[in-house]
């Protein structure tokens, strides 16, 4: 007998009877359709993933998968945009991890953001023929069917039964993460490979295939997962690292193999990052990247093991409790249901004992402390640290979110359910119902789930074509407003022109560069800032845009402002376009964002400080001083203009504003280089200055972003007022001057 560790697995459940007699009939059925049994297994379970694929996630009606797609929010058209980017980059011979077609003209860093290199390649026959959303909606439909499919392959190789391994692979495949990431996370969806990997390491083990297949196909496989998903690949990584490592120590016996398997995994691992080098470069350009979500925000609650969310069938009416596991619920993964916990339970009882059983149990509870991030919520509410606070320190792993190792419990538990159903040990009356409860309680909440899509909002103008009489191809253009839903239509847009322009926004993380311009916090909403039409026409000039571009159904008080700058706009077929002026490009085409920040750092700052001496030679009470009281009274200049602050805060947009004591605290946030101008002319009348705050700002401190915040008593207010601003940009901002004076003449 065969004496490694996974051959015992296998040989155990070997011999053991379906569940359901009718595998008897699938026996006798096969050979007369020409294949074998294995393979007619692998058909069924395809047919039968791919109906409840259309029946959980498909369109009533047919016209309705170019019309709709799955999803709500920005992300599933910067999906669909993804998807047609990667193609079109590389039939131009362009470098697809670059682009230049989005925050124009400087381009954006792809390697860093949500990608789909291999899924957009995979689907291009349906992309071009159909488009992006017809494409984007049979990807939704694939992925679950995939990765229920590759599941069922591994829990079929390991118990040789078939409906043991059916359930094992719908609740991998079909299990609460991927109802909850359907919504809005593709990339999250391409999971396959990862039981796809584990059969590998099966089959090596086993000796079923030679060193350099599996190193082969093992470096295929998980290529795939990497230019699918970056965090899948990472988190696969750690966790298939616990797995061998859990191993090595359960089978003592079997070390020096186990030793072989892991000398074979690190060799593929290397030549991998050889191959990815190129791409590895570009996700570390400019540094290792910054956490953008809070891990701790993302983590499983500990009552999510035991609370179904809506995305699951009856989970309506525990959404009182789910509501409160914070505001991230929809990104928590622990829900395996009574049925699934009932027979892990069982299995613990009857295989603890056994190492395979051991392995199983340990990297299920491994993975659900994992999952519950770096500290213990329950309900909501933060209790105690747990052992993910120590790995999250580390870098490029403290990218991903805890919530979503959810996908590797189900896995584990999937195997677990096949193991445990498979054996004869129990009455085949209770295996049957154990089976039944297990797949109820995963069932859909079809109407949240079927009520998670988007209706497609091409405007004529793009639809119909008429853009192209209007914009040169390659122009770059701005398109309004720049809100997270806006722009990614704006994206979708792009991609069913075929990139025909260029745009100067683009996904909802800018570069730093374009976050620096104070317009572009304008571009939200449409809200003034001081001298608006200056800094408008500085930032279209540095950008080279052609045409602005503003959405039919979103108006809002840009007309106004575009006016002001001199543009008159035009109705066409859904939208307002209006044409940049040429001598405006011409004029401020060397606008830099820094000096545009220190302009509307010094208006803003000054007209903050004469307001709040003012106040203060009025003897006015102190306590009393904010932005909302400062306006009221008519004493903030150049910000009169501007969108009224909040009444009671001391925050206003990016300024503050208030009483600190007895001192007066006048505090704007932004970037060191575009504020040092500031400390050079006030801080020496200063009580105080901070920076970042609440640190004290020191001369070595010159760079970063942060809160610049001085605090003054009375008479150095005063001076301070009587202080010349001059930004050190002063070539750049002369000529700035003499180019608006131009254009005004």
């Amino acid at each position: 007998m065969n004496s490694c560790p996974e051959a015992l697995v296998i040989n155990r459940w070997r011999s053991t009877k379906s569940l359901i007699g009718v595998s008897a009939a699938m026996k006798r059925l096969s050979p007369k359709i020409g294949i074998d049994l294995s393979q007619f297994h692998s058909i069924v379970a395809l047919a039968i993933y791919s109906a409840l694929s259309l029946l959980y996630f498909s369109f009533r009606k047919l016209p309705e998968f170019w019309t709709q797609y799955r999803g709500l929010g920005a992300d599933p058209t910067i999906h669909m945009w993804a998807m047609s980017w990667w193609p079109h980059a590389i039939a131009h011979h362009l470098n697809p991890l670059v682009t230049k077609v989005i925050f124009a003209p400087g381009g954006y860093n792809l390697a860093r953001a949500v990608n789909l290199p291999a899924p957009s390649l995979i689907i291009y026959p349906v992309t071009r023929a159909l488009g992006p959303v017809m494409a984007y909606n049979v990807l939704c439909l694939a992925c679950p069917i995939a990765a229920a499919f590759a599941a069922f392959v591994l829990c079929r190789y390991i118990c040789r039964c078939f409906w043991p391994a059916l359930l094992g692979g719908y609740i991998f495949g079909f299990s609460e993460y991927v109802l909850s990431e359907i919504g809005s996370h593709l990339f999250l969806l391409f999971i396959f490979p990862v039981p796809l990997v584990i059969y590998l390491v099966l089959l090596r083990i086993n000796g079923a295939i030679s060193k350099y297949l599996f190193q082969f196909l093992f470096i295929l496989i998980l290529a795939l997962e990497f230019l699918s998903s970056t965090e899948l690949f990472a988190t696969t990584t750690l966790f298939g690292a616990m797995g061998l490592m859990l191993s090595v120590v359960i089978f003592a016996e079997q070390r020096p193999k186990l030793i072989s398997i892991v000398a074979d995994v690190a060799c593929a691992y290397a030549i991998l990052v050889l191959v990815l080098s190129p791409y590895l470069y570009y996700v570390l350009a400019g540094g290792v990247p910054q956490v953008l979500n809070p891990p701790e925000a993302y983590s499983n609650d500990a009552l999510a093991f035991m609370v179904p969310t809506p995305v699951l069938l009856g989970g309506e009416l525990f959404r009182p409790v789910s509501a409160g596991f914070r505001d991230v619920w929809t990104e928590m993964a622990a829900y395996v249901g009574p049925g699934v916990w009932l027979i892990m339970v069982l299995f613990a009882r009857r295989d603890w004992g056994s190492k395979p059983g051991k392995l199983l149990l340990l990297a299920f509870g491994f993975i659900m402390v994992a999952s519950l991030g770096p500290k213990l919520h329950f309900r909501g509410t933060p209790y105690l640290r747990l052992p993910w606070f120590i790995i999250e320190k580390l870098p490029l792993i403290n990218l991903a979110l805890p919530g979503r190792f959810g996908m590797y419990l189900f896995l584990v538990a999937g195997l677990i359910v096949t193991l445990y159903l498979s054996s004869s040990a129990s009455a085949l009356w209770f295996r049957v119902s154990a089976g039944f409860c297990a797949v109820a309680f995963l069932i859909p909440n079809l109407a949240f789930v079927q009520g998670e899509t988007t209706r497609v909002n091409t405007p004529a103008f793009f639809r119909t074509g008429l853009y192209k009489t209007y914009i040169s191809r390659g122009d770059v253009i701005l398109i309004l407003p720049n809100t997270i839903n806006s722009t990614s239509q704006a994206l979708l847009w792009q991609a069913q022109t075929n990139f025909y322009f260029r745009s100067v926004t683009g996904f909802y993380l800018p570069p730093e560069e374009y976050q620096r311009w104070p317009i572009s916090s304008s571009f939200v909403d449409g809200h003034r800032i001081p001298n608006s039409s200056e800094q408008l026409k500085a930032f279209l000039g540095a950008h080279e845009v052609r045409e602005i571009i503003l959405d039919g159904e979103s108006v809002g008080s840009w007309p106004r402002m575009l006016s002001e700058a001199g543009m008159t706009g035009i109705a066409l077929g859904g939208i307002r376009f209006y044409k940049t002026p040429l001598d405006v490009i011409e004029a401020f085409h060397g606008a830099t964002a820094h000096l545009m920040a220190e302009k509307a750092a010094a208006a803003s700052f000054g007209a903050l400080l004469n307001g709040a001496s003012r106040y203060v030679d009025s003897q006015l009470p102190l306590a009393k001083l904010t932005p909302s009281e400062a306006h009221r009274l008519g004493l903030l200049g150049v910000l009169q203009d501007t969108e009224p602050p909040v009444a009671g805060s001391n925050w206003w947009n990016n300024l503050w504003l208030g009483s600190w004591a007895d001192l007066v605290g006048i505090g704007i946030s932004g970037d060191y280089e575009d504020l040092e101008f500031l400390i050079r002319n006030y801080g020496s009348e200063a009580v105080q200055v901070f920076f970042p705050f609440p640190q004290k700002w020191e001369e070595d401190v010159n760079y970063g972003d942060g809160q610049l915040l001085f605090l003054f008593k009375p008479e150095g207010l005063r001076r301070a007022t009587r202080n010349t601003i001059a930004p050190r940009s002063v070539e750049l901002n002369e000529t700035l001057t003499r180019a608006t004076s131009m254009i005004h003449h």
